[in-house]
């Protein structure tokens, strides 16, 4: 049976760390280095941060993360109760290095395989291939 982890939070902003540092927890124990592990900390950060200041509901706060290796190929899922996004129509063509915001999906762009938005945005599913 492949690793996997599985947590719910409350949507106090203590958590992304408690949350970022179980992710790569994990990661490290699926065989990631440490500069791998880095990268997976900072993308996982983004993301959750990300589930902590949008993903807030009326009913129910909070953010859950999934992890599981299968394949050599780490897949992360923190999902939100927020209202979502749309990535349609959102490209922001400030050059980057005159933004005061935006750079946490730029991040786990280049940092991740794979980064994809379901739910509007409410669920995001980071991946990262392990060579050995």
């Amino acid at each position: 049976m492949p690793p996997t982890y599985r947590a719910a939070f409350s949507g106090d902003r203590r958590n992304v760390p408690l949350a970022r540092n179980a992710i790569a927890s994990f990661a490290r124990i699926c065989g990631f280095s440490a500069d791998e592990v880095a990268d997976i900390r900072l993308a996982a950060g983004e993301a959750l941060s990300n589930a902590v200041e949008h993903g807030r509901a009326p009913k129910s706060n909070g953010f859950s993360v999934r992890c599981n290796f299968f394949e050599d190929e780490l897949t992360i899922e923190i999902r939100d109760n927020g209202e979502g996004f749309s990535l349609e129509g959102k490209r922001d063509e400030t050059p980057i290095e005159q933004r005061n915001r935006g750079f946490g999906i730029f991040l786990m762009r280049r940092l991740m395989d794979g980064v994809h938005f379901d739910r509007n945005g409410t669920l995001v599913r980071l991946t990262r291939r392990h060579v050995s």
